[in-house]
């Protein structure tokens, strides 16, 4: 089940799943989550609002089969039709080879580095551009 509340536990799960503190501020976001089972496996954080563009941040559990096609949809549709929004951003640490394949797997493509962004490492800068996005052929192709 496709979940977008409460916004603050899925916020809390992606920061988790990310390494990070559960009280870690998003500022100003949307979610989005999926349940299985009775349990939150995957969420999408949406943040940094600007005129064309949004960021997307995604953590869940290893091994969870949460890359579902109904998933997928619902994660890019809300920032390119609900939304409107003409890219998103994903914005990863260097070191984090993992997330760096995952996000190209999706087809994230490398804008550039942030050079010491964090105390101890790079930020790398990855975006998608709708017309880019294949997930959002899901939902014609059903």
């Amino acid at each position: 089940m496709i979940i977008t509340q409460p916004k603050e536990l899925i916020g809390a799960f992606v920061n988790v799943q990310q390494g990070y503190s559960a009280e870690t501020p998003w500022g100003n976001f949307n979610a989005l989550g999926l349940v299985v089972a009775d349990r939150l496996v995957a969420g999408v954080i949406y943040n940094g609002y600007e005129a064309a563009n949004v960021n997307m941040h995604i953590g869940a559990i290893e091994g969870s089969h949460w890359l579902t096609p109904s998933f997928l949809f619902a994660a890019f549709d809300y920032p390119f039709n609900e939304l409107n929004k003409r890219r998103a951003s994903a914005y990863i640490k260097a070191k984090n080879k993992r997330a760096i394949q995952f996000a190209r797997n999706l087809g994230f493509k490398y804008e550039g580095t942030l050079k010491n962004f964090y105390k101890d490492d790079d930020q790398l800068v990855y975006g998608m551009l709708r017309e880019h996005c294949r997930f959002l052929e899901i939902r014609k192709a059903a």
